[in-house]
């Protein structure tokens, strides 16, 4: 009997000193859409949560704030470390949240085909009054340059998607390699300590194994390579 209160008190142990990951979608997307990489995570052994965001009419800081009202609940539920993890959009709202609030327990960041220096998709949207009323104000914000440190953080990785033709992608404003929204140069940045191009387009990032292979890695070491799937 006492052995077997010593291996709950010994699994009790191991649940809440297990690392959690934050998950956070991108602009016009919901948290369905990172549902198969949270499973991933899962099968690796991380808890997961979801952050969610209204991105109508919303400003990046306004991003930033809600997101981090959910973040402050997962701490003090489960305490730290805390990873993020975000999707395009949500990759830029992670790392503003790690550099704004370092009260709260974040370790690790990954951020999917985020434009961290701006869009030039974006850039054509701000444009045009329908994108710009559906929208709101976050398609002007996300077509300019938005490095918060000149510093790389080894505690950050970017992973880009190349696999839009560059072909197709000049029509929207795109003469480099992109996944179809983000080029591979902008989704790098200049914070990323670990910087990784995996072979497939925008929305298929946080849905590749490959990129949840990496991601793992990281997460756990500081460290990945993207596999071949």
């Amino acid at each position: 009997m006492a052995e077997h209160f010593a291996q709950l008190k010994t699994m009790s142990k191991v649940k809440k000193t297990r690392d959690t990951v934050v998950l956070i979608h991108g602009l016009g997307r919901t948290q369905a859409s990172m549902l198969p990489l949270s499973i991933r995570l899962e099968s690796a052994g991380f808890r997961t949560s979801f952050a969610g965001y209204k991105w109508v009419n919303m400003t990046l800081e306004q991003g930033v704030e809600r997101v981090s009202r959910q973040v402050e609940r997962v701490a003090r539920r489960y305490g730290g470390p805390i990873h993020l993890v975000g999707h395009s959009l949500g990759g830029i709202i992670a790392l503003h949240l790690k550099r704004s609030r370092p009260d709260l327990p974040i370790h690790r960041v990954v951020q999917f085909g985020s434009p961290n220096l701006g869009s030039s998709v974006a850039e054509n949207l701000k444009s045009n009054s329908l994108a710009t009323w559906f929208f709101g104000p976050i398609v002007s914000e996300l077509s300019e340059d938005l490095t918060t440190s000149p510093q790389r953080d080894p505690d950050v990785a970017a992973i880009a998607g190349d696999e839009f033709p560059v072909g197709v992608a000049k029509v929207y404003g795109v003469s480099e390699p992109n996944d179809g929204l983000v080029t591979v140069r902008s989704a790098w940045g200049h914070e990323a300590g670990l910087r990784l191009t995996a072979h497939t387009i925008h929305t298929g990032l946080p849905l590749s194994r490959s990129v949840a292979h990496a991601t793992v890695e990281f997460l756990q070491t500081g460290h990945a390579e993207i596999p071949d799937d």
